[in-house]
Parts: structure tokens; C-alpha cells; sequence
């Protein structure tokens, strides 16, 4: 990580170069921007440095002044050789970095670390510290879908449901997982994102399972009836270090906390004595940042209600918008006020030192 100095600015910092947030972690906002470049910023303080070139990491290289990257991993995950213009990698490459609590490091400190996720279509992880930034690519067989910073390691769980703790190697460098949690065994046609948190009172383990379901809109009036729209819903599961199980867990178990997910963070935070966040809630954006960059491309908007006899595919504005679902009622609520759609909107915990 390189120091960039002192500054004013805060979250223009951040979006500098068309950067879009990838990364929230402990008050402190990761971006990728339009060169591929990962850096991060706290806009409460105006701190901001540099995330490792991701050229350090093996397999990838860039070529034509940094306007294309090329991915050579067949060696290391069995999948072709591809190339990505500097603007894809926030699309097809990056998915999320999550940063461990000593962020950035103090002076002469090795504490520091970073986990970047990459796209499904990739899976395995890599990771960059203190001691040594370069980016080293991890093995993970079934590929990791979302990942916190837990009680001093990186907790990740797998697209097949195992939850795995990451511990490195002082002596080589590199990162390996061991399981964390019982496998989430968790199969539904319906489950879109599976996230982890950790809950506010003692830590505990918790996962989030998004879910989208087609149906026919009953109510409105004339052609808005009828129509098919895409449902979000919910369900939180907590580790029950007990038992050992995963246990659902109803709106009065996750008690005065709500919990906010996406792309670029989850996590779960107490709701008293923060106005405006209601307990018993799931706060969410839109997760798909390759999705969202398309869409900007082509100058397309959501909300246009389609007929449910005219063959086109559901209304899916639920899936692009922020907002609210409640555990108890099952309902979503639109969050207040208008919020862009690219860059997709991202969750922040304000921090100061």
C-alpha cells in the first residue's frame, strides 16, 4: 500500500477516476476505478492510499499502456486464458476487498491486510499485506462468494456453502482456509447471495440468503395488474455455537440490530441511537456491478412495468433499487430519495482515529 500524503478532499477521493466502491470496511471505502487501479479512502478524515498494482498478482499482466489486462490461470484454476479492457475489471474480475480492522497500518506496523474476491466466473481469492503487498492468489475449489474480517481472521463462505477462516503461512506467504463453521447446506432455486455478518453483542456468526422470486403484481389498477415483478426476500441464519447448527433466526433473535448488505459490505449494527436505521431490517443495494455498468451503457432505466401476456421478463426495479425488508412483515420498502444507479450505491461506517 503506498502513501499518497496528506489531503482535503474526502469522498471525491474516492471516486476519482469513475471509482466505483467495492470495498467498506471499519469506515474506510474501497474503489476500482476505470484503469483497473484499487485504492481506499476514508471520507470522515481525508485519508487515502493505494491498494497494490493488481498487476503483482501472478497470472496477470497489462499491455497498451495499461488499457488491457490479460489473465493467464489455467495452470492454477483450469479456465482459459482471457483478456479484459482496464474498465471491465470492476465488472468481470474484482467482485469485493475486504480489509482487516488495522486499516491502513500505523508506521512500521505488518498487521495490515486486504482480501480481494473476484468474479464467480474466477472464485479463487487473493490477498495483499503489510509484510508482503503483492497480491497472492489463493486455491478455493468451490470459489468464495462473500467474506468479513472476524475476530482476527478473514471468514469467508464458498458457493457451496462452506465457511472457511483464512490463516498465512509466515514463513512462505501464502494463504490457506480451514473450516470456520458447519457447511451451510442451505439449497434453494429461489437463493440469489448468500452473505456473512457478524453480530453486534459477542460477535456471532451470521448469514444472509437473498432471494428473488417471479409473480404477478395484485394489486394497482389497470395495466399495472397483472403484471410480473421480481420479489426480494430474506432470511438471516445464526451460528449456534452450542449445537454447532445454523439456526433461522426470527426478528426479535437478532434482538436491536439491523443489517446492512451488497457488494461492496455487510455487516450488522445496533439500531438504537442511530436515527433512521430500524431494528429488525435488512438493508440492501443492488449486487451486481457488472449488471449495473451495462445497464448505464446502454442508458437504460428501471421501473418499466412489463405485462405479464407479453412474454418479456419480469419487472426486476426490487433487485436495482435500495431498500428495506422487513423480517417481521416480509415486505420491502423503498429507501427515501433518489440514488444513482452507477455507481451503485454502497454502505458506510463513519470511523475516526
Amino acid at each position: 500500500m503506498a502513501d499518497e500524503g496528506e489531503s482535503s478532499s474526502t469522498s471525491d477521493l474516492a471516486m476519482r477516476g469513475g471509482g466505483v466502491v467495492i470495498g467498506s470496511s471499519d469506515g474506510w471505502l474501497v474503489t476500482a476505478d476505470d484503469r483497473g487501479a484499487l485504492r481506499m479512502a476514508n471520507p470522515a478524515t481525508g485519508s487515502h492510499a493505494d491498494l497494490s498494482p493488481i498487476t503483482t498478482l501472478p497470472f496477470l499482466s497489462s499491455s497498451c499502456s495499461g488499457n488491457w489486462f490479460c489473465l493467464d490461470v489455467h495452470s492454477f484454476l483450469q479456465i482459459r486464458t482471457y483478456t479484459l479492457t482496464a474498465a471491465q475489471m470492476r465488472q468481470r474480475f474484482y467482485r469485493k476487498v475486504v480489509l482487516s480492522s488495522s486499516s491502513p497500518p500505523p508506521p512500521g506496523s505488518n498487521t495490515y491486510a486486504a482480501m480481494l474476491l473476484t468474479d464467480r466466473h474466477v472464485g479463487a481469492p487473493a490477498f495483499s499485506t503489510a509484510a508482503d503487498p503483492s497480491w497472492r492468489m489463493a486455491p478455493s475449489p468451490d470459489g468464495v462468494e462473500d467474506s468479513i474480517y472476524h475476530c482476527g481472521r478473514f471468514v469467508s463462505i464458498t458457493y457451496a456453502g462452506h465457511v472457511e477462516a483464512w490463516r498465512r503461512d509466515t514463513g512462505t506467504g501464502e494463504f490457506t482456509s480451514e473450516a470456520a463453521a458447519p457447511r451451510l447446506d442451505y439449497a434453494n432455486k429461489l437463493l440469489r447471495r448468500k452473505y456473512l455478518a457478524a453480530a453486534p453483542d459477542g460477535g456471532q456468526l451470521m448469514a444472509v440468503l437473498k432471494h428473488s422470486k417471479e409473480q404477478e403484481e395484485e394489486e394497482g389498477y389497470g395495466s399495472s395488474r397483472g403484471c410480473k415483478v421480481t420479489r426480494v426476500f430474506f432470511k438471516v441464519l445464526v451460528l449456534d455455537q452450542a449445537s454447532g447448527r445454523w439456526e433461522e433466526a426470527a426478528e426479535d433473535i437478532i434482538g436491536g440490530a439491523a443489517l446492512f448488505v451488497g457488494v461492496n459490505a455487510s455487516v450488522c449494527v445496533p439500531a438504537r441511537e442511530r436515527r433512521g436505521i430500524s431494528a429488525g431490517r435488512v438493508y440492501f443495494t443492488d449486487d451486481e456491478v457488472g449488471g449495473a455498468c451495462m445497464r448505464h451503457a446502454r442508458g437504460a432505466g428501471v421501473g418499466h412495468q412489463r405485462s405479464s401476456y407479453d412474454g418479456e421478463p419480469a419487472d426486476d426495479t426490487e433487485l436495482q433499487e435500495a431498500g428495506v425488508y422487513s423480517l417481521k412483515t416480509g415486505k420491502v420498502e423503498r429507501i427515501a430519495g433518489e440514488h444513482p444507479r452507477w455507481p451503485p450505491p454502497a454502505w458506510f461506517t463513519p470511523s475516526f482515529p
